[in-house]
């Protein structure tokens, strides 16, 4: 699958949200899946996607958050490639 990542551990809000959603429609079904690399659990982002067919996974690396952002049912996919 193909990582697009978002480095917004820089950037101030709203930017981070506005730039994982203009790339939500470069995400296809088993093909991809967006990385993002935040400060923060973006909170308001991942609220904004509750309703839609996307599904995420956050891990916490330091002082670092890894969000997952893919599919629904691509989840045992990402699972497997993120361990």
């Amino acid at each position: 699958m193909r990582e697009i990542l978002i480095d917004t551990r820089e950037l101030e809000a709203p930017a981070p949200m506005q730039m994982v959603l203009s790339h939500l429609q470069s995400v296809w079904e088993g093909e991809s899946y967006i990385h993002q690399i935040h400060r923060m659990v973006p909170e308001m982002l991942l609220n904004r996607l509750k309703g839609m067919d996307y599904d995420h996974i956050i891990k916490k690396e330091g002082d670092e958050y890894h969000i997952y952002i893919f599919f629904k049912k691509d989840r045992n996919k990402i699972e497997e490639l993120i361990g």
